[in-house]
């Protein structure tokens, strides 16, 4: 486990020196070597974990109650890049048990913007929940 946990954090570091500098990727693979060069076995699972990382860090999934228009879904998909400029991919998916309206996940973040929610809302200040 010691070795996940080592790997997890290389990648990590990879990761915010990579935001930080995105057009030094080169040199900063290069440092990533010169650090571990005794331990170059780790590099790849550094590699496969940085991929994940980042991935997971710039998705978005945009969930749908109903089919919608297409120009309706571009509308929506550009107020939410402009508020989370970050987000590079937007996965879709449909959820019938909202109602109307949609929700945006991201790994820090849910915006419920569904008819449910808002009836959720409603009924917990009503009957006095939280």
């Amino acid at each position: 486990m010691k070795k996940e946990k080592e790997i997890s954090s290389w990648a990590r570091a990879l990761y915010l020196a990579f935001e930080e500098h995105p057009d030094k990727l080169g040199q900063i693979m290069s440092n990533l070597n010169k650090s571990l060069i005794k331990k170059q076995a780790l590099i790849s699972g550094i590699a496969k974990k940085f991929e994940k990382m980042y991935k997971k860090e710039k998705n978005a999934e945009l969930i749908l109650a109903m089919k919608m228009e297409e120009g309706d879904k571009k509308k929506i998909k550009e107020k939410i890049q402009e508020s989370m400029p970050q987000m590079q991919t937007m996965h879709e998916s449909i959820d019938g048990n909202l109602l109307a309206g949609f929700r945006v996940k991201t790994k820090d973040v849910l915006v419920k913007a569904s008819l449910r929610d808002i009836l959720q809302k409603l009924k917990n200040k009503t009957y006095g929940h939280n």
